[in-house]
């Protein structure tokens, strides 16, 4: 897949979607979707950095994915470019027109446009999808609008899924997300409490994202530093999130460390300065302060006896990729 960061003509054939994209939910993928229903070739069009990291920094919501994240997800899903619009004040200062001009008119050129029903654009927003069919129309570009996908009576949209996050409720997000809800950094060393427990865990250097709420998983590690050897592999396993306060004793409460420990396998020292990614399938307790640590290793057993049950390899087959984009997303108009 190619990562395009400047205004360049896509491919001849492209069906383009634009949009902020935090976290590629099953309502972003219904507009890839259509996209792919109208062209042979599927761009992604975001920001870089996000919005609202530029115009409201105080007020920018965590995002759900990092940079790398979205674009393997992209790549699972068959995207291809991939379009990083790099986002400053002169661009968000641009009038509706004059976007539609510079941006896809003369920049991108591409066959064909798909947004959500709600997606503005320009100065202060002022642009929303009846200018953008108008505007494109000119240029001969097809506009579809894509409704807005709902999970039984609930919106899916990327507020939901935070709010779910920090609450913990991992499990409730994979409808609305399609797949687990994964977390990715590097393996980095720790202070090598869980081998002196008989549970040697990976510690990953988390990045500027949102973490869900603190507790125990059942989870999924797998490895996707290309450049490694144990490159796709993945396994089942037990996550910790949190701050280890059974070691902390009376200390002040430390930023959140993520721990994995991979069930039935011994990795030693091989993970050391990859890039994995963690993926949650459910929340199994609150984190807690043990007494000692024969109650905290009783613990530890009963949550690898329960990730054990819950993360089989069917379970990590059906939600970890997501599936390639399929023709036809339901619930569409379009300006032709």
């Amino acid at each position: 897949m190619k990562v395009q960061r400047q205004l360049a003509a896509l491919p001849p054939g492209t069906a383009a979607c634009i949009g902020a994209f935090d976290g590629l939910h099953r309502g972003h993928q219904a507009l890839l979707q259509r996209a792919a229903a109208l062209q042979p070739k599927v761009a992604l069009i975001t920001f870089d950095p996000h919005p609202a990291r530029v115009l409201a920094p105080q007020r920018a919501p965590k995002l759900l994915q990092s940079p790398r994240q979205r674009e393997r997800v992209c790549a699972a899903l068959g995207v291809d470019p991939l379009v990083l619009l790099p986002f400053d004040r002169a661009m968000a200062a641009m009038e509706p027109r004059d976007f539609a001009q510079r941006v896809l008119i003369d920049g991108l050129r591409p066959a064909s446009v798909v947004v959500g029903e709600d997606f503005r654009f320009g100065a202060g927003r002022r642009g929303g999808t009846e200018e953008l069919i108008a505007l494109l129309g000119a240029a001969a570009i097809d506009v579809a609008i894509v409704r807005e996908l709902k999970l039984g009576d609930a919106k899916i949209g990327s507020s939901a899924i935070r709010a779910a996050l920090r609450a913990g409720e991992v499990a409730t997000i994979l409808g609305p997300l399609g797949r687990i809800f994964a977390i990715s950094g590097e393996v980095v060393r720790g202070a090598g409490r869980g081998r002196g427990l008989g549970v040697p865990t990976a510690n990953i250097a988390t990045r500027d994202v949102l973490l869900p709420a603190p507790g125990v998983y059942a989870a999924a590690l797998q490895v996707v530093d290309p450049t490694s050897p144990l490159y796709g592999a993945r396994w089942p396993a037990a996550a910790n999130l949190g701050s280890n306060p059974t070691f902390r004793g009376d200390a002040p409460s430390p930023a959140q460390s993520l721990e994995v420990h991979a069930l039935d396998v011994d990795l030693g020292e091989r993970l050391y300065g990859l890039e994995v990614e963690v993926g949650l399938f459910r929340r199994l307790r609150d984190e807690a302060r043990f007494a000692d640590v024969d109650a905290l290793k009783a613990a530890i057993s009963g949550d690898l006896d329960a990730a054990r049950t819950i993360v089989t390899e069917e379970a990590m087959a059906d939600f970890w990729p997501p599936p390639p984009l399929r023709a036809g997303a339901g619930a569409e108009k379009d300006s032709r």
